[in-house]
């Protein structure tokens, strides 16, 4: 008779009791990480807008897997950790978000124009940037330089995608260096093995820094080489200053194993 009871009453109570305030999750009941000070858009809103994360109830079996899919698609987005619902009605999402490295230089309508990646050459929403923050970001420079896709998507270049991890590894030090563009080097004496694409770092007034391939990998064996590379940059210019103070003649190689940090190097010549 108890367990009839509770059965009837259940019937009768129970889609009233899931339909309230403890079981009903709304918007701002959904907790991300803040947005760090790149991010302009309202990273939650807009995924409970696109998702349609509106009305649900943390009872759904499938709630998690819901709110995990809506969130990884956002551009803004690079990895969704872990969600984790609560009772009373709360969820709480581990984002990773994505992190601008570089502004690739692209002809829009016969313009110039500037659009943004993150370190796997994944094209960022432009509108989040002013003229002003876009001048915050180290500009990749490459022949034919067009997005195969859309926002939030891979860049869909080869050469894009390593100038964004060499981006990446110089995103604290380049401004201190005085460096402006990534660019490709072509030519004969390209130092790249056949099939790798050979980067160039160039300062404002035209002198040339020789990088050489992208790493391969977020870490390992060539970023360690690609922190080296760094390390060789600024020691040289805690001696002679920024290299955007070099001249158009000037062309430091950073393939070559010897090192002299006394002075640069032109083509062809041991040194940096």
């Amino acid at each position: 008779g108890l367990i009839g009871g509770v059965y009837y009453g259940w019937q009768r109570l129970g889609p009233q009791v899931v339909k309230g305030p403890e079981y009903v999750l709304q918007p701002d009941q959904i907790q991300i990480p803040p947005p760090p000070p790149w991010i302009r858009s309202d990273i939650r809103a807009e995924t409970v807008r696109d998702g349609g994360l509106t009305g649900l109830s943390i009872l759904d079996r499938d709630l998690t897997v819901k709110i995990a899919r809506a969130f990884s698609l956002h551009t803004w987005v690079e990895d969704v950790r872990r969600v984790r619902k609560e009772h009373p009605a709360r969820v709480t999402v581990e984002l990773v978000y994505r992190r601008p490295v570089a502004m690739v230089e692209v002809t829009m309508n016969d313009r110039p124009g500037l659009l943004p990646v993150d370190v796997h050459g994944v094209l960022l929403p432009p509108g989040d940037f002013s003229a002003e923050q876009a001048r915050d970001y180290l500009r990749i420079s490459l022949p034919d330089a067009t997005p195969t896709g859309p926002v939030g998507t891979p860049w869909g270049d080869l050469r894009v995608d390593g100038a964004a991890k060499i981006a990446a590894v110089l995103l604290e030090h380049w401004k201190q260096l005085g460096l402006y563009r990534i660019a490709v080097e072509s030519g004969e004496a390209t130092p790249a093995a056949p099939g790798e694409v050979c980067f160039v770092l160039t300062t404002r007034r035209g002198a040339q820094i020789v990088w050489g391939p992208a790493p391969q990998a977020a870490s390992g064996v060539d970023v360690k080489a690609a922190l080296a590379k760094v390390e060789r940059l600024v020691t040289y210019v805690e001696k002679h200053g920024p290299l955007d103070g070099l001249t158009s003649d000037v062309h430091i190689d950073l393939t070559l194993n010897a090192v002299d940090n006394s002075r640069t190097a032109s083509r062809g010549e041991p040194g940096e």
